[in-house]
């Protein structure tokens, strides 16, 4: 997830409050994405929380099916992370029913992007799409990533922070070959902190 709503506050609960939409089993590669997730989530914990909207006492799942999936498969093996005892959820803005939270990042991003050259101006454009202006803000950063880090943004296999942190490096190239020094598992703190320790190449004669 890019953000969310200033008055959206990460909570927790239990894997058994969770409900899904449709209890349907998943199935053929549906079933392969809830394995490699599985495996992910048991070695690095689960990277975006689970968006739900609240009916009664129920929280039902409408954007992390797969992840919920992949952590009740870790639950049932005993292999789940202690980190995922109580997993992280957010609750969809009811003001804005799920447009902000469930809208692709992609999308968000190409919206914005081209809303923003038009000359629509930060407030509109947070009030159009029910953002905070950091969040808006940190949407357009995106625009100084190298594509290839950009894309693996948008395909989730880095975070926001992250995608800030190879911003914050001015070449584009630089930001690439910090990628494949440091593989997609580092910190945002830990892209920084090489930056700040590398030196210029030496010129090849």
């Amino acid at each position: 997830m890019l953000c969310t709503s200033d008055t959206q506050t990460v909570q927790h609960a239990t894997v058994d409050e969770f409900r899904l939409l449709r209890g349907k089993l998943l199935g053929g590669a549906h079933l392969r994405d809830v394995k490699s997730l599985q495996e992910s989530i048991a070695r690095f914990g689960l990277l975006s929380p689970i968006i739900v909207v609240r009916r009664a006492a129920t929280l039902v799942v409408v954007d992390g099916r797969k992840r919920l999936a992949a952590i009740r498969r870790l639950s049932f093996q005993g292999r789940l992370p202690r980190s995922l005892v109580r997993i992280p959820y957010l609750i969809a803005s009811e003001a804005a029913p799920h447009r902000s939270m469930l809208i692709h990042n992609r999308e968000l991003y190409d919206a914005i992007s081209e809303q923003m050259q038009a000359g629509t101006n930060l407030d509109t454009l947070a009030d159009t799409y029910h953002l905070s202006r950091q969040c808006v803000r940190d949407i357009l950063t995106l625009t100084r990533l190298d594509p290839i880090i950009r894309e693996a943004f948008f395909n989730r296999l880095i975070n926001i922070s992250q995608a800030k942190a190879y911003a914050a490096i001015p070449d584009r190239v630089a930001q690439i070959r910090r990628l494949r020094q440091m593989g997609l598992f580092a910190t945002a703190d830990d892209i920084l902190a090489q930056d700040e320790q590398d030196e210029p190449e030496a010129l090849v004669a």
